[in-house]
């Protein structure tokens, strides 16, 4: 498990927006559907530990692409901008997905 990162971060729009993908992506399981987001929404001890177990993968992941090796552009940028480009590439990866 990589260390969170010791720099407090504001949360912002992007980190937000990925907190909230990764609760909907764990939210309904493949092969899962209406049934299951509906279970999900309708528990509030599962919003409550999903909301947490997100922010602390979404601060794992930043921490992880902050680390890699060099050379890469996200060493000094901060969580929003990281945060960003991974909304940005799983958008890609959907519209490719789609045939868009």
């Amino acid at each position: 498990m990589v260390p969170v990162m010791e720099r407090v971060t504001k949360i912002e729009t992007n980190f937000k927006k990925l907190i909230a993908h990764k609760m909907s992506v764990d939210a309904v399981p493949p092969g899962g559907g209406l049934k299951s987001a509906l279970d999900f929404l309708m528990n509030p001890a599962a919003l409550a530990a999903s909301s947490k177990a997100a922010k602390e993968w979404v601060t794992e992941a930043i921490a992880v692409i902050r680390q890699a090796a060099e050379p890469h552009p996200w060493n000094n940028a901060d969580d929003e901008s990281i945060a960003g480009e991974l909304l940005r590439l799983i958008a890609e990866r959907k519209a490719k997905h789609n045939g868009r």
